[in-house]
């Protein structure tokens, strides 16, 4: 799965990546040189728990944890834990 990062919460280190399906969140575990515009990819689109992503922007991999796939722009407030 591919997409660009649109949103990132700094503060609960959560980011919210524009998909061909809609939005997927992950957590930052390893690693913090994640910027919104950066071309991301990793293993499927329901890839849950630690996965390894590729920041293809920064030329650099990732540990993450996936929170979430298939979030409608309406929800992503609640999913980035935004209030």
């Amino acid at each position: 799965m591919k997409g660009v990062v649109h949103y990132i919460n700094q503060q609960r280190g959560m980011v919210a990546v524009f998909t061909e399906q809609d939005y997927s969140i992950f957590e930052i575990i390893s690693g913090d040189n994640v910027e919104v515009g950066d071309s991301v990819s990793w293993r499927d689109d329901t890839a849950l728990g630690g996965e390894m992503l590729t920041n293809h922007t920064q030329g650099e991999r990732y540990e993450v944890y996936f929170q979430n796939h298939y979030i409608h722009q309406s929800q992503l407030g609640q999913q980035l834990l935004i209030r």
